[in-house]
């Protein structure tokens, strides 16, 4: 009985420390997704408190537990907050590539509930994607990329609000001695540094244009 008392109180206590570090502004939105994530530990807590009366837990098991408890906690929160869009202006995911270079006009939203900002990297992934024409990858080439904003400053991040979307470059850039009429595919990533696991990506295909031909 005392173990049992002693455990309720315990949970107890998680549940006032957790509901105090999390306090929201009362926003319908807010109040909806607390309303979820208290759910989800009233049944995690409410699993515990009957293994514990029907098992003798280790002090272990107990501490693991708890673990448990609050990460939840902290996923649901992160993959709630840490939510976005990468696209192309108008969709347009291919361009061709004169000697002197070209720009991609891309478009990053803030979908999530909190502020939220986004390391922006590239990697030609030439050999896990298809070109335009059908031509074999095995002849695609690597292009240098960088990033910019839309006043043209090198940019390497992106910080938002929510709700908010920026534009920025994809700068492209060709290798001395590229082969041209050759393809490349880049892929343009944005991680939320908030949330190293989350992010969000698209695929740009490149044609290294020959002067010759135009």
């Amino acid at each position: 009985m005392a173990k049992s008392i002693k455990f309720s109180t315990l949970l107890l206590t998680i549940i006032s420390i957790k509901k105090t570090k999390n306090m929201k502004p009362k926003t319908t939105l807010n109040l909806f997704k607390n309303f979820l994530a208290i759910e989800l530990k009233k049944h995690i807590l409410l699993f515990l408190a009957f293994a514990f009366k029907k098992v003798s837990l280790k002090p272990s098991m107990l501490f693991y537990a708890i673990i448990f408890v609050l990460n939840s906690s902290i996923t649901y929160s992160q993959s709630s907050s840490c939510k976005a869009t990468l696209q192309a202006e108008k969709n347009r995911f291919t361009q061709s590539v004169p000697p002197e270079g070209t720009s991609y006009t891309m478009q990053i939203s803030n979908t999530g509930s909190s502020n939220s900002t986004y390391t922006l990297s590239s990697s030609n992934v030439n050999s896990n994607c298809s070109n335009n024409d059908g031509s074999n990858v095995s002849g695609n080439v690597n292009l240098n990329i960088s990033f910019s904003d839309i006043a043209l400053n090198p940019i390497s991040e992106i910080s938002l609000s929510p709700g908010e979307t920026v534009s920025f470059f994809v700068n492209v850039k060709i290798p001395t001695g590229t082969a041209v009429s050759k393809w490349n595919c880049t892929e343009i990533t944005a991680t939320a540094t908030a949330c190293s696991s989350y992010k969000v990506s698209t695929i740009l295909h490149t044609l290294v244009s020959d002067p010759n031909q135009e």
